[in-house]
């Protein structure tokens, strides 16, 4: 019984107690939801002018290669130690000696040939400057034989002597007329002889050049500061004229061939002329590291390339031999795949923007006070990671950087602290 009564004590207790919680609890306090907005990450637009870059892609290439090719035949009895592909070779040395002898002695036989002509020259000379004092004797002698005819003559004429004297007179008298006229016509031949001999000693003169120009033919050397790019002989070996040797490029002298795309074609100045000396950048990344070189526009090809339909442009590259001048120079050579920037047309008041900021297209969101504006805008150029923006937009709009996948036009945002 006493426990019964404890337990109904508890129970009373426990109620009151649960009573006075439910009667003595505070009223809750009711509190309107307030909207934060979406927090974003904004940039400022900016308007700048730009110079539109094309970029392509080309293989290194000698803008002039020359072929090695003999123009005597021989044995080569010697080849320079750097005349090996890839070697660097010097204006002015010796690549390839070939066996001189047989045009040294072409060269001697030559020079005596000259002067066996000079020789007979000279006895035709002489033999003019006898004939002349043989025709001075000659003329005299007519002459007195002459005098002596007309005197004889007279005398005839009175009957001091007779017809036969007078008859062998007259006859001296011819022939020395006679023996002057032989060596007038003498004289007249040695002109033509003169002449010939004057002819044969040119041709011999000519002949020694090109026996000479032949003994030099047989001493290769490069022509220029240059790289080896083939080598085709060795020392021992017998050539013969117009055998190909080996092949080099001048040193510094590089080019590259780009494919231009049509859509391309409209950021270069008006007119194709306008594209030679434009400026490029041309780039060699390896292990991750980019080089640079400098270079220009030098050509562009007649016709564009019927499969791609791309307009190919030679590109001129600016890399100097000279270590000091340019330390990365060795790493450009023949046959290296380059990137190729070229500044093309400039263009004012155009706003570049991350890619990645412009939706469907041709929108972006704009922060306007606390409100998401959606900005159309025009875009002028879609490149790599960047887009070029022509209208739409003015200085100082908030563009907004962060991903707002459901974005609507109006709603609230939050500004992320130090924006740039």
């Amino acid at each position: 019984m006493f426990k019964t009564a404890r337990v109904v004590i508890v129970l009373v207790a426990a109620l009151v107690i649960a009573v006075l919680l439910v009667t003595l609890k505070p009223e809750a306090e009711r509190r309107v939801p307030v909207e934060k907005g979406r927090l974003v990450e904004v940039m400022p637009a900016k308007a700048e002018k730009i110079n539109m870059l094309i970029e392509a892609y080309g293989t290194v290439r000698p803008r002039e290669a020359l072929k090695i090719i003999a123009q005597v035949r021989g044995q080569i009895i010697a080849v320079d130690p750097s005349f090996e592909e890839g070697s660097f070779i010097r204006k002015g040395q010796l690549l390839i000696q070939i066996d001189p002898r047989d045009y040294e002695l072409e060269v001697e036989h030559r020079q005596v040939q000259i002067l066996q002509v000079q020789a007979e020259v000279k006895r035709l000379e002489q033999e003019v400057r006898n004939l002349k004092n043989r025709i001075k004797i000659a003329r005299s002698d007519t002459a007195l034989a002459k005098k002596e005819v007309v005197r004889i003559k007279r005398l005839a004429e009175k009957k001091v002597v007779s017809q036969s004297n007078f008859d062998r007179t007259e006859q001296k008298y011819l022939a020395s007329f006679e023996r002057l006229q032989g060596l007038k016509n003498q004289l007249a031949l040695t002109g033509p002889q003169k002449e010939q001999l004057n002819a044969q000693l040119a041709m011999a003169r000519v002949m020694l050049k090109e026996a000479r120009l032949a003994l030099e033919r047989t001493k290769i050397t490069a022509p220029f500061d240059g790289w080896v790019l083939e080598k085709t002989i060795e020392t021992g070996q017998h050539v013969n004229a117009g055998q190909y040797l080996g092949r080099i490029y001048y040193a510094g002298q590089l080019e590259t061939e780009v494919n231009i795309s049509v859509k391309d074609l409209k950021w270069f100045p008006a007119g194709l002329r306008d594209l030679v000396s434009l400026e490029t950048t041309i780039t060699f990344e390896n292990d991750g590291t980019r080089y640079h070189w400098k270079g220009r526009v030098t050509r562009v090809k007649a016709q564009m390339e019927e499969k791609t339909r791309t307009l190919p442009v030679v590109v001129e590259i600016d890399a100097p031999v000279d270590a000091a001048a340019n330390p990365n120079s060795h790493l450009l050579r023949p046959g290296v795949f380059v990137t190729v920037s070229i500044k093309g047309r400039e263009v004012e008041n155009a706003y570049v923007l991350p890619r990645h900021v412009v939706h469907d297209e041709d929108m972006v969101y704009i922060v306007d006070a606390d409100r998401l504006r959606i900005q159309p805008v025009r875009v002028l150029r879609a490149y790599k990671d960047k887009v070029v923006i022509s209208k739409g937009l003015v200085d100082g709009d908030l563009i907004v950087k962060t991903p707002l996948p459901s974005a609507m036009e109006g709603m609230r945002v939050r500004l992320k602290e130090n924006n740039s």
